[in-house]
């Protein structure tokens, strides 16, 4: 199977990286050259482009996955994108965007807490809303929504 074969499988699965495809392509010993030939006509025919996927991750992560700025954009590191590509779409959520998120992440969270006590619910407000990535800010902010309810 050539490079561009495999490239395609990999991407039939879910969509990667620039980074991400490189690296499987290397891991599976194909030449360095061959890697490099098969990216370039990945991107010619428009089947890898780390902008339109960026756009997209950052979407479905605050939107479906509620993830908050600070988690979306270490998935992002990980995933391969660049610095710059993962300042520019995350610079564009904007902070009551994310507060709406988290709030509505909480209020689906909180009906299940209700036989709890105060502290424990604030405590595991507190924990769900960080483990998301959501800035402190925010968090503390929504604490206090929750305390004046």
């Amino acid at each position: 199977m050539s490079a561009f074969d495999y490239a395609v499988k990999l991407l039939g699965y879910r969509a990667r990286t620039e980074k991400e495809l490189r690296e499987r392509l290397r891991d599976k010993s194909y030449e360095p050259e061959a890697v490099e030939k098969a990216l370039q006509r990945l991107a010619a025919v428009g089947l890898i482009d780390d902008d339109k996927f960026a756009e997209s991750f950052v979407h479905s992560r605050l939107s479906i996955m509620r993830r908050g700025k600070y988690r979306i954009c270490l998935e992002m590191k990980r995933r391969g994108f660049s610095r710059e590509l993962t300042e520019k779409w995350t610079s564009q959520i904007s902070a009551d965007d994310e507060i709406e998120v988290a709030r509505e992440l909480l209020e689906s969270r909180i009906r299940s807490w209700s036989n709890l006590d105060e502290l424990t619910r604030k405590r595991r407000a507190l924990g769900l809303l960080g483990r998301r990535g959501f800035a402190p800010n925010i968090i503390y902010r929504l604490l206090k929504e929750i305390q004046t309810s």
